[in-house]
């Protein structure tokens, strides 16, 4: 049982159980950095994975 986040078209199998946030460390990203969309609405990044689960991931950019 797993879900997907996609990040910049690479797919993440994520744990059930686990949340976004700790998916997206274990991949070496930094979670802060995303904008993260479930069925094309914004979600938490403590999100827990569900099984089939699909989430999308939006780098996010700052700075001036």
């Amino acid at each position: 049982m797993s879900g997907t986040i996609t990040v910049t078209g690479r797919k993440i199998d994520a744990e059930v159980g686990s949340t976004i946030e700790n998916e997206i460390r274990k991949a070496g990203m930094v979670p802060d950095a995303f904008l993260y969309l479930k069925d094309g609405r914004p979600v938490p990044m403590d999100t827990p994975i569900e099984d089939g689960i699909q989430i999308k991931a939006i780098k996010v950019a700052s700075g001036g």
